[in-house]
């Protein structure tokens, strides 16, 4: 099928296009380069009432063995807002990431959603410029890192976030939503709680570094990230949020009292999910293809021909472990779409 500037195709199977390689055939699967065909795309959705899901870098997401019956559309790569708007179309034509003169030593950065965190890393570090250090080795896309404020070494991107330019599904308009009103919290935003609201661009502020500072710091994550997560693995990232001290159901002081072995969080916002999977000596466990990882226990593996199902049941045998010892609930950081 097609609209006016894209083919729209039917059953799409959607595991390549996954970091799991997990996952059943679209109902529908498009790919779009620029705002224009995604409005187009979403149009012919809304028209046909079918329900739809974008797709960026194919990280943190497991999708169902039966797949999604809807429309799947893939940015691929996506140059971010359509002629005549404001935002990326003040750069050249195609560019995905644009910078701007700020005031002294800042730079502002408009960086379109489909752009690959990696790139953006790397740009940083030929202009010598910090605000997302934290992102080298992160899979996926700034759309997504925006959508679940992704983060790594105690930053996350709100950090450096100013505003982002949004397609609103209500009325199929182009806007901008302020960072104070994108409702970042821990791995949650307002894109999060709002599916109306689809990420096109973010406008990022980053300071200039005197030449090599970023890429020396940069280094250093690279070596700590490859040593704690290693590479070349099929996973969606982390798989459970860390626990937080602040929500409801924690007790601190009952619980440091119960387990002391969790005083080494105590002076920190949260508790490691993988500290506590260790813990419980789950590295290694494994149900059919799906395996805790031995080198980072919140990783989930495929570790070669693993099904969703069973992805899914490691992770309800890992939730029952941690909350029958220390009475904690786990919660999925990785969005699981079409269960």
């Amino acid at each position: 099928m097609h609209t006016t500037n894209t083919t729209i195709y039917k059953n799409i199977l959607l595991a390549p296009y996954t970091t799991f390689k997990i996952g059943g055939v679209a109902k529908y699967f498009t790919k779009v380069k620029n705002a224009s065909e995604l409005l187009e795309v979403c149009s012919w959705a809304k028209n046909k009432n079918i329900d739809f899901f974008v797709l960026g870098g194919g990280s943190n997401v497991l999708f169902s063995d039966k797949g999604f019956d809807g429309l799947v559309i893939k940015f691929t790569p996506f140059t971010g807002l359509p002629t005549g708007q404001a935002g990326l179309s003040a750069g050249k034509a195609g560019e995905n990431i644009h910078f701007f003169e700020g005031k002294g030593n800042l730079k502002i950065a408009e960086i379109s959603a489909g752009t690959a965190l990696s790139q953006t890393v790397l740009q940083s570090i030929k202009a010598d410029l910090s605000g997302m250090e934290w992102a080298i080795g992160i899979p996926g896309t700034v759309g997504g890192a925006i959508y679940g404020n992704a983060g790594a070494f105690g930053k996350e991107i709100a950090d450096s976030l100013k505003l982002v330019n949004v397609l609103d599904m209500n009325d199929l308009s182009i806007r901008q939503i302020d960072n104070i009103d994108c409702n970042f919290g821990y791995r949650n935003s307002v894109f999060k709680n709002n599916s109306n609201l689809i990420i096109l661009s973010g406008i990022f502020i980053f300071q200039k570094e005197k030449p090599g500072f970023v890429k020396d710091v940069i280094v250093k994550n690279q070596k700590q990230r490859n040593g704690s997560f290693g590479s070349g693995k099929k996973c969606a990232g982390c798989f459970f949020k860390n626990i937080d001290w602040k929500r409801g159901d924690i007790d601190k002081k009952e619980l440091l009292k119960e387990f002391p072995e969790l005083k080494i969080f105590s002076d920190k916002p949260k508790i490691s999910a993988g500290f506590l999977i260790d813990k419980m000596k789950l590295k290694g466990q494994q149900m059919g293809g799906a395996k805790v990882s031995k080198q980072h226990a919140n990783f989930i593996l495929n570790s070669g021909d693993a099904r969703a199902d069973q992805i899914l049941m490691l992770s309800g045998f890992i939730k029952d472990k941690i909350y029958s010892h220390y009475g904690l609930a786990l919660e999925e950081e990785v969005r699981l779409i079409g269960f």
